[in-house]
């Protein structure tokens, strides 16, 4: 989980670094779960050894989700 944050959150400097298309946001591997309904539209992604996953931004934003621009 990155910097202690406990609440769903984006990793947008990694998604600028890689060239994610903005219809794409990668959340941490322990919020898998609030896309359980949506399981086959999220994907997992490795980098730099840990495991996130690209969900889509407008379900990312239905759930909640805050923009971060985090590194790890």
């Amino acid at each position: 989980m990155s910097h202690g944050i406990k609440y769903l959150h984006s990793h947008s400097a990694i998604e600028l670094e890689q060239n994610f298309p903005k219809h794409i946001v990668l959340v941490d591997e322990e919020y898998k779960n609030l896309f359980i309904d949506c399981i086959n539209e999220i994907k997992p992604y490795k980098y730099k050894g840990k495991t996130y996953y690209k969900v889509p931004t407008i379900i990312f934003v239905k759930k909640g989700g805050v923009f971060k621009r985090f590194r790890e």
